[in-house]
Order: structure tokens, then sequence, then C-alpha cells
């Protein structure tokens, strides 16, 4: 049906609402679901602990429930005619990088001044470390770089 048909339900800028408005209930169900599959997982070492507060069973019983959420996010998305959002893994992972690593840049001992008076200590002890998490953070985009379908003969596998 063409976007400006009379038989169309919603306008495009009602359209692009529910794009984004079900896309973001689809991430959220993806959300939902890593949380629940950490259940079964021992604890990391990371800085963010999640509590183990999940009721006994809660992945395998939510499981059929996100499916017919997701089954119901499909139908209407396509009674509505909402176009499919395509998007690149590869440029995704380099957005995060990027801004992982600007985040790192803005949390120097010059930058730190912003939040008070710094420690002599911080540029000599927090510095060295963030430049190294900047240069690993760096190499994952090397190795995205280097291992883009574009970068590899074609037929070979990845």
């Amino acid at each position: 049906m063409p976007q400006n048909s009379p038989d169309r339900l919603l306008n495009a800028h009602q359209q692009r609402h529910f794009e984004v408005l079900l896309a973001g209930l689809e991430h959220a169900l993806d959300s939902i679901e890593d949380l629940a599959a950490r259940a079964d997982r021992p604890p990391s070492d990371g800085l963010t602990q999640y509590a183990p507060d999940l009721p006994p069973g809660f992945g395998g019983a939510v499981r059929p429930l996100l499916t017919q959420l997701r089954d119901r996010i499909n139908h209407l998305a396509a009674a509505l005619a909402l176009r499919r959002q395509s998007r690149s893994s590869a440029q995704s992972i380099r957005a995060i990088l990027i801004a992982e690593m600007v985040r790192l840049e803005d949390s120097t001992s010059a930058q730190l001044r912003g939040y008070g008076a710094v420690d002599p200590r911080v540029s000599s002890v927090i510095e060295p470390e963030l430049e190294h998490l900047h240069a690993l953070l760096a190499s994952v985009a090397q190795v995205l770089a280097s291992r883009a379908p574009s970068a590899a003969p074609r037929g070979v596998d990845q």
C-alpha cells in the first residue's frame, strides 16, 4: 500500500512512531531474556553485579510469554505495514567502541578538574590504565575493521 494511500491507517509520522516503539519493545524483550539467562550463569567479577533475585524458573516461565510478545509485535507490525529497520552489527559495535573511547578520554586528570580538586597522583596512577583500556578498545576496532566482509576475499569463510 503506498505511503499516502487513503486506505492507510497511519500517516508517515505515526508509522515512524510505531516503528520506533515496537523496535524499542523488541530491544527490551532481548534485555529481559539476557537478564533471565544471567541467573543460570555464575556471577561475574565485573563492577556490575546483578542480584540473584529472580524467582526460581523465571527464565523458563517467561520464555513462552516473550515468544508471544514477539509474535504480537510481528502481527501488529505487519498489520500497520511497518518497515523493518536494518542495522549493521559492525557499525553498532564501532559506535559502542568509539563512545567508550571518548568516555575514557573524558576521564583524564585534566577532565576530572570539573569534579573538584584532582590528586596529583591521578595522572601517574589512573591515566596509564585509561590509556591501556583505550588501546585495547582500539585493538577491538582494528579486529573489526580487518575482518569486515568487504576486507575478505569472496568465498572465504571468516
